[in-house]
């Protein structure tokens, strides 16, 4: 017999620019079931989630609710089919009521007069809260009066409010728990096990694997971006989902492991004790000359905004940073990259690029005090930098007063490795640098980052995958809730196993 779902995802696939975000993706939910949803990094969570919530949409496939076609147009059409997302950067608005918030958008439904009916308003929020089990909420508490693990369960109570004039809802959470402490966490859970027993059904989305283990009933693993594995939760072990997501092992000849260095002994770059509120906490660690040095951790783990207060666009809380010896202020990106250190971006076409402007320009960005004299810029100069950076790292380009908008995204990406070469930065931040290229691009700016420590420039890299960090590192630390977790030696023929750095980042 046929199982009842209350929403099947078959054959879904997404496309952006040619790049497969999601491929053949298939999955179902069933009714009153918690589902677990894990992978790596850009593995295509997100993305599935939005397509369910009508943020975008399919490029095939199709998707049932409650065996009907579903295909929402947007979120509003979503949340009429009792669909719902709470995400993980919350959306409620704290200087209005629970009520009014649960209602947002909705109020129409209890005008009279032309006014807003609140009685009416706080007696049918009253029903959706104790649908939740928020019995200690009143409607007319201002949301900047509860506490962040509330404020997600009147997230879910929006949804709830949507649903009951429709089946039992959905409910997409994604991140639930990144910001809660222990006892909000177990408040959380006995929040979400109440709704289930009620028939609502859960999508629960996590790089939390203990987590994903304690509170549902089965897992799907994405694994670049398709299906790595299906497992009923009681039957799998932390280690099987580690497994299930890693699956390959690093390729040595794709990542050029024959042509890493051993790094110098000098100590370019020193950080003490680094700290930013809310970010990250007492982060020590030392660059040498020549070395590539990898950072892995989940989203929210703190290396990304480490890498922002290193190029001066966070104002550390605590903690110092030397540059050879000598300590160093870097209140600015003009700061750091007189510290000569140079951040690449992990959004290009918002950071790292003029889309508007030409290759010369774009080149020529980090670099034109060199290229002035007397206060006027010498074109000779200019023009014969962007033609000598074409050639080195052969960018793919009509002329180099082709504009950066109408380039491929590895090849605008290689012109943003020029910018940062012809700056001739000693310390270098890459962030994603192989982030929405194809793999034959990768390949060349594998080879180009190779070069760079080659020529004694010292790297700190955030890999777009654990295999990517893992080949082309030196050495390795792991981030988790803001502190350093571990360090690994990545030398030739002593490269970690990505198991071991995944136990230290969930």
């Amino acid at each position: 017999m046929k199982q009842n779902y209350l929403l099947e995802i078959n054959n879904v696939s997404k496309n952006f620019n040619g790049h497969p975000a999601l491929k053949n993706i298939y999955m179902n939910v069933k009714h009153g079931e918690i589902l677990g949803l894990v992978g790596e990094n850009g593995a295509g969570k997100s993305t599935l989630l939005k397509i369910i919530m009508g943020v975008q949409p399919a490029s095939s496939g199709s998707m049932l609710l409650n065996g009907k076609p579903y295909k929402p147009q947007n979120p509003r059409e979503a949340n009429n089919a009792g669909v719902g997302m709470v995400f993980q950067e919350q959306s409620l608005i704290t200087n209005l009521t629970v009520g009014q918030n649960i209602f947002l958008g909705d109020e129409k439904r209890f005008m009279k007069y032309g006014l807003i009916d609140y009685k009416k308003m706080y007696d049918e929020a009253r029903i959706i809260l104790d649908e939740v089990g928020l019995t200690d909420i009143k409607p007319e508490k201002y949301v900047r009066d509860l506490s962040f693990a509330k404020r997600q369960m009147i997230e879910i109570a929006k949804v709830i409010s949507h649903a009951k004039s429709v089946n039992n809802a959905l409910i997409l959470l994604d991140e639930p728990t990144s910001v809660l402490n222990d006892e909000e966490v177990k408040q959380l859970y006995s929040d979400i096990r109440k709704l289930v027993e009620k028939g609502h059904s859960i999508i629960f989305v996590s790089h939390r694997l203990d987590e994903v283990l304690e509170i549902t009933e089965r897992i799907y693993v994405f694994k670049d971006a398709a299906n790595a594995g299906e497992f009923i939760t009681k039957d799998v072990t932390e280690k099987d989902l580690y497994q299930a997501m890693v699956g390959k092992s690093t390729s040595g000849e794709y990542y050029n492991i024959d042509k890493q260095i051993t790094p110098k002994d000098d100590v370019v770059l020193e950080v003490k004790n680094l700290s930013a509120f809310g970010s990250f906490k007492n982060v020590s660690f030392e660059l040498h000359k020549g070395e590539i040095l990898g950072f892995c951790g989940v989203v929210g783990s703190g290396k990304e905004d480490l890498c922002y207060a290193l190029c001066g666009d966070i104002k550390p809380t605590e903690g110092k940073i030397y540059i050879h010896g000598e300590e160093v202020s870097l209140r600015s990106p003009s700061d750091a990259l007189k510290n000569s250190i140079l951040l690449i971006p992990q959004e290009r076409n918002e950071e790292g690029i003029f889309g508007i402007l030409d290759v010369t320009s774009n080149i020529a960005a980090s670099n034109l005090s060199r290229l002035t004299k007397y206060g006027i810029v010498s074109v000779k100069k200019l023009v014969a930098q962007a033609k000598e950076w074409i050639q080195r790292l052969n960018i793919r380009t009509q002329s180099h007063k082709t504009n950066l908008n109408t380039l491929s995204g590895g090849n605008a990406q290689k012109v943003v490795f020029a910018k940062m070469l012809a700056s001739n930065c000693e310390i270098v931040i890459l962030n994603h640098p192989t982030r929405g290229v194809d793999v034959g691009a990768k390949t060349e700016i594998y080879q180009l980052i190779r070069r760079m420590a080659e020529d004694g420039k010292s790297v700190i890299l955030l890999g777009d995958t654990l295999d990517e960090c893992i080949g082309l590192s030196n050495r390795v630390l792991v981030m988790k809730d803001g502190f350093i977790t571990g360090e690994f030696d990545a030398s030739v023929g002593n490269k970690p196993d990505n198991l071991d750095i995944i136990q230290c980042m969930m």
